[in-house]
């Protein structure tokens, strides 16, 4: 009987520890949508001061400069555990990337590609 009983306090343990580890995850789908300002980047990525504003139907907004001149871009954007892959139009070409989040909060960002290229952003309200 003394088994049963700490066989059944095991699963309870283990049924709220996975619990909790799945809380500490942020739930990146929620997190990302907002408008974000690009602070930082390496090269051959995005420029700083580039606005990103990504809306909760999976659709992504992008506003900067690039010589000199103003440049928005359109696309879409779906969000699969630390990553989202995005696709967007440039003139008659498709430009699609997965991009992987490093780090999340409700007021930063830091991202990296695939050639861990980072770039880093602060939520705008």
């Amino acid at each position: 009987m003394k088994a049963l009983r700490w066989l059944a306090v095991g699963v309870v343990v283990s049924v709220l520890g996975t619990t909790a580890r799945a809380e500490d995850k942020p739930d990146y789908a929620k997190m990302i949508v907002g408008k974000w300002e690009v602070t930082k980047a390496d090269e051959g990525t995005v420029p700083a001061g580039t606005m990103i504003e990504f809306t909760k139907d999976g659709k992504f907004l992008v506003n900067g400069k690039k010589d000199d001149k103003d440049e928005t871009f359109e696309g879409k954007y779906t969000v699969e555990k630390d990553t989202f892959t995005f696709t967007l139009k440039v003139g008659d070409q498709e430009h699609s990337d997965t991009i992987t989040i490093t780090k999340i909060s409700d007021k930063e960002m830091s991202t990296k590609n695939k050639q861990d290229k980072v770039v880093e952003l602060t939520k705008k309200k």
